[in-house]
């Protein structure tokens, strides 16, 4: 059925009482192009107010106890699993900064940089602090990597930045974003 035909809501609206003169069905047409989408929101506002809920008349119900006041789980950034003190947080710092690029987030390793993990282990070719210290300063132009003036790093957070390898190393720290201690 057109919407202009008489017996239907826009003739109604249109009081078409059964003519189809020119007038009335020019009158209805605009209407054509708005008939499906009025129809169509009407419905839906139909079906919005029968599922409401209607409100009881008993007294007001208290919230449930078992309701918890912890934030919800993250799982883009979890909490820390360790503390670490203020030099060791500022090495994490920097380390994310500067090294987790080539060497991976946990310093675990990548495709073209080695496991700074293994590397810092007693049989690893940076076992001590002196010799993490000096390819920090002189860098491994033959392996790719730049010195920490070419990078940016600065040389005050060296100790923080092995202190923190090392215990990743040693196993002491996990991987991720560790809590700073104030001290």
């Amino acid at each position: 059925m057109r919407p202009w035909a008489c017996g239907s809501a826009a003739a109604e609206a249109f009081n078409c009482e059964g003519t189809t003169d020119r007038t009335t069905v020019t009158q209805a047409r605009p209407l054509r192009r708005f008939w499906y989408p009025a129809v169509a929101l009407l419905d839906a506002l139909g079906a919005c107010s029968h599922a409401a809920p209607t409100p009881s008349a008993g007294p007001p119900q208290p919230p449930p106890a078992a309701v918890s006041t912890v934030a919800a789980i993250d799982p883009y950034h979890p909490p820390a699993r360790d503390t670490v003190d203020v030099a060791a947080y500022k090495g994490w710092q920097q380390y994310s900064l500067q090294c987790a690029r080539c060497h991976g987030e946990d310093a675990q390793g990548t495709s073209f940089a080695p496991s700074l993990v293994v590397a810092l282990k007693p049989a690893g070719h940076a076992s001590s602090q002196e010799e993490f210290t000096r390819i920090l300063t002189e860098g491994r132009a033959d392996k790719g990597m730049p010195s920490a003036s070419k990078m940016g790093l600065d040389s005050a957070y060296f100790a923080g930045l092995y202190q923190y390898l090392k215990g990743r190393s040693d196993g002491r720290l996990h991987g991720g974003r560790p809590a700073r201690r104030e001290s």
